[in-house]
């Protein structure tokens, strides 16, 4: 063999050692970052519920809160009129979650809303005594702890017919035989953050 030709074979033989070396050492330390990921603790459960629906990927829920609407002497069940008063319930779900959480709740009505007369009045967190909105704030924070069952909030509101609301009797009397009340709206936002301390 000539010169030439010995040292190309010493060169690509160098070559390829420090290749297969390099391999090695990558396959190495792939092997060793899988086998240290595959040591890492179980992914915390987030699979909150909210009215038996679960929340993941979801920023508007499917399900409907169907308010009640209370009875008296003056005024039918499930009918809403001046001085009606009602409430609505949210379920929150934690048996599935790993993790103690803090909610947070805010009702208010939408502002395409004929009825601006609807007002919160209220709320009560399972069967706690009810606490009362104050300067038009209506929010409600909270905390649930890890794989809780149901804790449930129900919301108070009423038809507000007092000197201080809006809408005089006309337009209470309009809005009440108005046989299309799809566009009275109430929005309820819920966000929940997992406790860090």
């Amino acid at each position: 063999m000539k010169k030439k030709d010995i040292r190309f074979l010493i060169i690509f033989i160098v070559i390829v050692t420090f290749s297969l070396f390099y391999l090695f050492q990558s396959s190495y330390a792939k092997y060793r970052k899988q086998v240290s990921a595959g040591m890492q603790a179980t992914i915390a459960s987030w699979n909150i519920k909210v009215n038996n629906e679960n929340i993941n990927n979801k920023s508007t829920l499917t399900n409907s809160i169907i308010p009640t609407i209370d009875s008296n002497q003056y005024i039918k069940s499930g009918v809403i009129a001046p001085g009606s008063t009602g409430h609505f319930e949210v379920v929150i779900n934690a048996e599935d979650v790993d993790v103690d959480f803090n909610y947070e709740i805010e009702s208010e009505v939408d502002e395409n809303t004929p009825l601006t007369d609807l007002t919160f009045t209220g709320y009560k967190i399972g069967t706690g005594a009810v606490q009362t909105f104050s300067g038009g704030n209506t929010t409600i924070t909270g905390n649930i702890t890890k794989n809780t069952s149901d804790t449930t909030i129900t919301v108070y509101f009423t038809w507000n017919d007092s000197a201080t609301n809006n809408m005089n009797n006309q337009a209470d009397t309009e809005y009440a035989i108005d046989e299309d009340h799809e566009n009275t709206n109430i929005i309820v936002s819920i966000h929940f953050t997992q406790r860090s301390s």
